[in-house]
């Protein structure tokens, strides 16, 4: 809703030809880089369905636009990656809810009628219908506000009034899809009493537990036969399975500003001084010529400037410009825009809440009394305070705020703070509760009220071209990853190696915003080593190492993971082996050098064991001894047990059966939106294959 109040009024022409012109040169540009087969055309697929690229990147564009004329918003490469996954987002949802909502018989838009009637009739949608921006005095909301607000987004905005009308309606249909397969979710009474005996049904125990990270696995070697066993045994488990992904190095080449990018930036600021102060309308050049377009009025913090300019600016006179200076990574110009006086106050408050859930005439009554004591005697103000206010930020310092301005608290109490003489002590009701307000002060300070000019330290682009030469001398004398690690600790140069980028991954250990890289990657042939690659302010040289290929995993891309699982194996193998036999679990507690711990009433539904031990499986087991013996060794994930049961308590008889299937439906009924999705979306077996283009 950020849009309301940020409409300007604008030409729906423009934005559609500024909208074409976008998509024309960025499809150009990909074109031109990808070349034009039907292959390299789509972004991804879903239930076998190719998305066009030209469509996908039609609906990028037209969002990036909306940001950019409609809310004011700089476009970032940041902000245009989270479009992208949002769009992506957006058109998964449409090619298997929305497909199975149109399936269901919802059809595929809303009639007029519903349309305007969850928009500004008597069915709003919950984002409109609690938004205190279109409710009226009474808290209610003001449909005729929401009619014009969105009159006004078809006129002034035709592009985001495009993109919400799609939204709407597609989460609509959506939403009526949800809520049919929530309703037709059942639980039946075997469900509900196994639910039922899996939550009340308790066991008490003692154990000892000899955990696989108790030992070295140094001292259970696995020699290449035993790993290789392992892995035929293992290698097509679900767990397992792998992923495609691409293993790769890279090398690192900063593009620093130097000390001529300095100056030249300090040039070009000193060039805009005069015109700055000339300037007939402020926010119009600050928003031309600064680097983050921002515009705003603010008051000048004593000190944030170096010493001289600070004091510059501190003697200034109103239209007068400072600078440049630098500040940080970036160079200034400050406008002094006006000399203000500004109203603060001194008080000291006790607040008696009305959220705590006390009858409001309850509290308001007691705040009559306090007030009336304090009138009678101020001295007694601060014992009042430690006594009965419920502000735990000012009942440290007696109830007292320091010196605030009228835009700090909110109206009532500004009012009894401001209004009120000195000395004067009120009553003021706010959403808090509340307040005795005693006004101990008021003055007036002078503030200077500034506006800035800002841009950021970065290299040319001369200097960038030096370095490129540089990360393309390496990248055609360095074709291994061994020369490229040597060479670039020669240099000093950041080394990285990432074994493993998924096709969905969006990012690369070290560096920001990597998009170019992951589509390269994405893309070349194992052996490749890429030119120079711009990455932010850094040129990257990446060689690609390895392809790895959805299914059965390759032994040397898990032999660190299976290595660890077969040492598991041999230690849980000794240790069940000394085990096996003991039932006095004190003697086995000193053999194993550890204790013996116990559980109390543990569920049957529990995942853990008191003690640290995630062990589902180990719980399920322990719930098959009968009370009074010791059972084991028991093998888990974490380690191997020997449990002695003392006490199995079955679960209480279910006393009524409808009572439960209703919290017990509800549980289901909550899980069952997001279990839709995820089945749907399994079943369509996504393809994403942005990463080839972006």
């Amino acid at each position: 809703m950020a849009v309301i109040g940020k409409i300007r009024e604008r030409s729906g022409l423009l934005l559609v030809l500024v909208g074409g012109a976008m998509v024309a040169f960025i499809l150009t540009d990909l074109f031109s880089n990808r070349g034009s087969n039907v292959n390299d055309q789509a972004v991804g697929s879903i239930n076998g369905e190719e998305i066009p690229l030209v469509q996908f990147e039609k609906r990028v564009s037209d969002e990036l636009d909306s940001y950019r004329n409609d809310f004011g918003q700089t476009v970032d490469g940041q902000m245009t990656e989270q479009v992208r996954n949002s769009v992506w987002q957006e058109v998964v949802r449409e090619h298997t809810l929305l497909r199975n909502a149109e399936e269901a018989g919802f059809g595929s838009t809303l009639s007029k009628e519903e349309y305007d009637d969850i928009r500004f009739g008597n069915n709003l949608l919950a984002e409109f219908k609690g938004n205190p921006n279109f409710q009226g005095p009474d808290g209610q909301p003001n449909k005729e506000a929401l009619r014009q607000y969105f009159e006004s987004v078809q006129t002034n905005a035709p592009v985001y009034h495009e993109i919400q009308k799609r939204r709407i309606i597609t989460n609509r249909l959506i939403t009526k899809y949800n809520n049919l397969v929530r309703k037709s979710v059942f639980v039946n009474a075997a469900q509900v009493k196994d639910d039922h005996m899996q939550r009340n049904a308790k066991a008490s125990f003692n154990f000892v537990a000899k955990r696989f990270d108790s030992e070295p696995d140094s001292l259970y070697t696995v020699n290449e036969q035993e790993l290789n066993r392992y892995y035929e045994a293992h290698k097509d488990d679900k767990r397992y399975a792998q992923k495609p992904s691409r293993a790769f190095d890279y090398v690192t080449f900063p593009v620093t500003a130097t000390a001529a990018d300095i100056e030249q930036l300090r040039t070009e600021l000193a060039a805009l001084k005069p015109d700055m102060e000339g300037a007939a309308n402020d926010s119009l050049f600050i928003v031309a010529n600064s680097e983050d377009r921002s515009y705003a009025v603010t008051p000048y913090s004593p000190g944030t400037a170096d010493a001289l300019n600070d004091s510059l600016i501190q003697a200034a006179a109103v239209g007068t410009v400072v600078g440049p200076f630098r500040e940080g990574q970036n160079f200034k110009l400050v406008k002094v825009k006006e000399l203000a006086k500004v109203e603060e106050a001194r008080v000291r408050h006790i607040l008696l809440s009305t959220q705590s859930g006390k009858p409001e005439e309850e509290v308001k009554q007691r705040a009559d009394s306090v007030l009336a004591a304090v009138k009678r005697n101020k001295g007694v103000f601060e014992d009042l305070v430690k006594k009965y206010s419920e502000d735990p930020g000012s009942v440290p310092n007696g109830g007292v705020y320091e010196w605030f301005d009228r835009t700090r608290m909110v109206p009532e109490f500004t009012k009894a703070s401001f209004d009120e003489k000195v000395g004067a002590i009120t009553i003021a009701k706010t959403t808090y509760g509340f307040h005795i307000v005693e006004v101990l002060g008021q003055r007036e300070r002078d503030e200077r009220r500034v506006v800035s000019l800002s841009r950021r330290i970065k290299p040319l682009p001369a200097t960038f071209k030096e370095v490129y030469k540089t990360a393309n001398e390496f990248s055609l004398n360095h074709a291994s990853p061994d020369s490229m690690k040597a060479a670039a600790e020669r240099r000093g140069l950041k080394f990285m190696n990432v074994d493993e980028l998924r096709a969905d991954q969006r990012f690369v250990p070290g560096l920001q915003e990597p998009f170019s890289l992951i589509s390269w990657v994405n893309r070349a042939d194992v052996g490749k080593v890429s030119e120079p690659i711009e990455v932010g302010e850094s040129y990257v040289v990446a060689l690609l190492r390895k392809v790895r290929t959805q299914g059965r995993p390759q032994l040397e891309d898990v032999r660190e993971t299976f290595t660890r699982e077969a040492v598991k194996e041999k230690k849980a193998e000794a240790w069940m082996a000394r085990m096996t036999g003991k039932t006095d679990l004190n003697a086995l507690a000193g053999e194993l050098g550890g204790a013996v711990q116990n559980a109390t009433d543990l569920a049957f539904n529990a995942t853990s064991i008191p003690g640290g031990f995630n062990e589902s499986e180990v719980i399920g087991s322990i719930f098959a001894i009968p009370a009074g013996e010791t059972r084991g060794p028991l093998k888990g994930d974490i380690g191997v047990y020997m449990v002695n049961m003392t006490t199995l308590t079955p679960a209480p008889e279910l006393a009524d059966v409808n009572a439960e299937r209703s919290g017990l439906l509800q549980r289901t009924q909550g899980r069952a939106e997001g279990s839709l999705f995820t089945a749907l979306r399994e079943a369509a077996q996504v393809v994403d294959d942005r990463s080839k283009f972006y």
